[in-house]
């Protein structure tokens, strides 16, 4: 679009007071958000160089900054670092053996989604000193997801490489497919909207990280979500939960459950071999948030609702869950490792729960 093709819209935009001005302001954003998207998730993709003067022009019309970029870091400041990172034996024990990725761009968002599985301390060390081999630029062009209480970064962008970073931010929207699912969602329902930061983040991360699974519910074995099809279906079935939760908070309290329930289980359907086990991860930071908005619905239900996580020892659990995914874990034999769905008991009516659990043979 040249800049007088351009210039319809710009005279629009500045009509005051004008719900056609508004509609395509809005409209603008989610095109932009879209796109950014879908260069972030393909880094790679041959219409990207056309892609820089779209968003340049999109940029322009909704008043944003022009986006410098930085000087590109050596490429041997940035595989040394990964060379590093791959053999530290603390990561090693976190996220097992990986597979490198060949494209530069694709490891450098795996490396910073394999930090996501690491405790907070050990993932701020290599956050660190990936940004030292990679300088940010003055103004920050990385997608914004919505954050629930904190703000950081997931991905670090590295613009040279046509990375943009994803980073948490207070009051940022949800992606427009999460923002459509909930859009039925009571204005004062503040589990709804957390649940949308939480879906927002982890379905972002599922398609960027070549090592995620999906463990389908009544599936026995995880499917690599790097796999289109793969990916396809768990965006489906999280925002076909997401657009359920709706309705169920006008039916009642004991339908918001079950169905709190049903998208806590889409949330942690995402999970590795290993699993990022540790209580310090980012990963599993979310679910345990996911399932605090379970427990506080539940509670909201008294003596009508019984809502536990099965773990520690399967043994001890084992009568609270179905379905059970076993992995060879010689730091976790006979310990539940992962919880892929809670136990529910909701008026009389029980639904088993879902784990990922350790054998040592």
């Amino acid at each position: 679009m040249s800049g007088g093709e351009a210039e319809p819209f710009r005279r629009l935009l500045v009509v005051a007071d004008s719900e056609l001005a508004s509609t395509l302001h809005d409209g603008l954003r989610l095109l932009s958000r879209a796109l950014d998207q879908t260069a972030l998730l393909h880094p790679g993709d041959p219409g990207g160089e056309a892609f820089t003067g779209v968003r340049a022009v999109l940029d322009d019309l909704l008043g944003e900054p022009e986006r410098p970029r930085p000087a590109a870091p050596r490429n041997d400041e940035v595989g040394t670092l990964l060379d590093a990172f791959y053999a530290d034996r603390a990561v090693r024990e976190h996220v097992g053996d990986v597979r490198r990725q060949d494209d530069p761009a694709r490891q450098w968002i795996a490396f910073n989604c394999a930090l996501l599985r690491l405790p907070r301390k050990l993932a701020e060390i290599w956050r660190g000193r990936a940004a030292r081999a990679v300088p940010a630029s003055a103004t920050s062009d990385a997608v914004a997801l919505p954050a629930l209480d904190s703000e950081e970064d997931l991905v670090l962008p590295w613009p040279e490489r046509g990375v943009r970073g994803v980073r948490t931010v207070m009051g940022a929207d949800a992606p427009p497919e999460v923002a459509q699912a909930l859009g039925a969602l009571p204005a004062d329902d503040a589990t709804g909207k957390a649940f949308a930061a939480l879906a927002s983040q982890a379905l972002t991360v599922a398609g960027l990280d070549p090592e995620a699974l999906y463990f389908e519910s009544l599936t026995p074995r995880p499917r690599p979500l790097a796999e289109a099809s793969a990916l396809a279906d768990y965006t489906r079935e999280l925002l076909t939960r997401l657009t359920a939760y709706p309705a169920a908070v006008r039916e009642g309290p004991d339908r918001a459950l079950e169905a709190a329930v049903a998208v806590d289980e889409a949330v942690c359907s995402v999970a590795y071999l290993p699993p990022a086990a540790d209580p310090a991860s980012w990963w599993n930071a979310l679910a345990a948030r996911s399932h605090d908005l379970v427990f506080s619905l539940a509670g909201g239900l008294g003596g009508r609702a019984r809502v536990r996580e099965p773990a520690r020892r399967f043994r001890d659990v084992r009568d609270l869950t179905e379905d059970d995914v076993p992995v060879l874990s010689q730091t976790h034999p006979g310990r539940v490792i992962w919880c892929l769905r809670l136990y529910a008991e909701i008026d009389g009516t029980a639904r088993r729960g879902r784990v990922i659990y350790g054998v040592d043979r």
